[in-house]
């Protein structure tokens, strides 16, 4: 690597983390001036009693909070509007959105919302060849955010981006802009250990994805590039823990540090095109994200790896394969069994197939992907050359 380029980086504003710290949500939203907060969470959660411990923090600070639990597993606008709502009519003044990604991205979209006019559509990008602006650019943050992830894969909790699905088009909008990046990220591990077998698998294979695909972007960026390496260690290590059980809080608080982590790692790095994938299908299929990553990554480090094999060695070494003396294609392909084998191992080593994904649905998947590879194939160490490549992929994750 030369040390003679150019890199902008941009770091979260706040990170706190550690088991407990839920305890100092009052605090925190305090110190950024609110009096009214509004947490907003899933219904699931809600009824499960996990703002609980929020809540009490809150009012123990001397705040009066207003709840909204009606953000739904896949964010759509009707959802968002109505989260507008509730702030406005509640007269809140900051967001606490506890949950998972769906959660994290919706409170941004509701920030988005209160400080800009327009519609929220007119703020995604338009994800069709090589310019994705938006017609819109966010000019002001509408309310501050803290951020308390009870999932471990997404990274939301320190990103600047926002997904929200418009039923009338069956597409996930995607809006972005630093001012919608959480004030303060609250990682507690304890919120996380009520998840399940397969969301820990399919969150943290979303957190293994995005940091694989961040260090194979072609660009200087080591500050990223050194982030998505330890975070590829930290998962190769932990994540088995995690998925076998729950309650491992030692596994549990390093997966959520990982999926932080690679959260500001990708957002100033970028992704390579299993991110594409998973969107794209996610839309069609209405598949979970993580389980889409973990279906198709395999394939997609197999295209690419005539591009990195030298970067591929080194996500083997941080996966604890035996690299070293052996060629960097031999490396290569250590690393990418060593992905196989983990997949395996958390059980999301299915075939599309498997749920029914059609092959009607494949050729618009290559569609979509297709009409939108080029800003992202200018940075892959392999680009797409043309739709049947795109399709390849597809094919050989069918």
């Amino acid at each position: 690597m030369s040390w003679s380029g150019e890199f902008d980086f941009r770091s979260p504003e706040h990170i706190v983390f550690g088991i407990g710290t839920i305890e100092r949500l009052g605090e925190l939203a305090k110190g950024l001036g609110s009096r009214a907060p509004l947490v907003m969470t899933d219904r699931v959660l809600y009824e499960l009693g996990a703002t609980e411990a929020a809540e009490a923090s809150l009012r123990d600070a001397g705040l009066r909070a207003e709840v909204f639990s009606e953000v739904e597993t896949e964010p759509t606008l009707a959802a968002v509007d109505s989260a507008v709502e509730a702030f406005r009519s509640g007269g809140c003044d900051l967001i606490v959105a506890l949950g998972g990604g769906s959660t994290i991205d919706s409170s941004k979209s509701v920030s988005l919302l209160l400080g800009n006019e327009g519609k929220l559509t007119d703020y995604h990008q338009r994800r069709v060849g090589s310019d994705w602006s938006p017609k819109r650019t966010v000019t002001k943050r509408g309310a501050h955010i803290v951020a308390v992830p009870t999932t471990a894969g997404t990274g939301s909790e320190v990103t600047s981006g926002s997904g929200v699905f418009d039923p009338e088009t069956g597409v996930k909008g995607w809006a972005g802009h630093p001012l919608l990046r959480p004030s303060v990220a609250l990682c507690d591990p304890a919120l996380s250990v009520s998840m399940p077998p397969s969301v820990t698998a399919d969150t943290g294979t979303d957190a293994l994805s995005q940091a694989i695909e961040c260090y194979l972007v072609n660009r200087f960026k080591p500050t990223s590039d050194a982030l998505a390496l330890k975070a590829i260690e930290v998962i190769g290590t932990y994540l088995r823990k995690a998925f076998a059980n729950g309650a491992d809080i030692e596994a549990r608080s390093a997966m959520l540090w990982a999926a932080t982590t690679v959260g500001v790692a990708f957002s100033n790095g970028g992704l390579i095109h299993n991110h594409t994938y998973a969107e794209v299908l996610g839309d069609v299929t209405h598949l979970p994200h993580g389980r889409l990553l973990g279906i198709t990554l395999p394939h997609i480090l197999d295209f690419n790896l005539i591009g990195c094999a030298d970067k591929l060695v080194n996500v083997g070494r941080a996966l604890g394969e035996p690299v070293d003396g052996v060629s960097a294609g031999e490396g290569a392909e250590r690393a990418i069994a060593a992905v196989r084998r983990l997949m395996a191992d958390i059980q999301v080593d299915d075939r599309l197939s498997d749920y029914g994904v059609t092959e009607a649905q494949l050729k618009i998947g290559a569609d979509r992907v297709y009409a939108q590879h080029e800003a992202r194939s200018a940075y892959s160490p392999r680009g797409f050359r043309n739709q049947d490549e795109v399709m390849g992929i597809l094919k050989a994750a069918y």
